[in-house]
């Protein structure tokens, strides 16, 4: 794996990782009761459509990193 690449995956787990804070921001900033929203995600693991989306962006990239390419011979 060449180094830009790992450049490239960095880059995507950055906006990956970027965009579920931005999601959890807005969402505990934007309407009342957010902070009490975000407790009650990490008790019950139930939370807004946008942060479940972003939290399954997150994972989507991660298992796109971590998995090893297939190589065809």
């Amino acid at each position: 794996m060449g180094i830009g690449m790992v450049a490239s995956q960095a880059e995507t787990l950055r906006k990956a990782i970027e965009n579920l804070i931005d999601a959890k921001l807005h969402d505990a900033i934007a309407r009342p009761g957010g902070l009490e929203r975000l407790t009650a995600h990490r008790l019950t693991g139930v939370a807004s459509f946008d942060i479940r989306n972003a939290e399954r962006k997150l994972q989507q990239t991660l298992a796109e990193i971590l998995t090893p390419e297939t190589v065809n011979d």
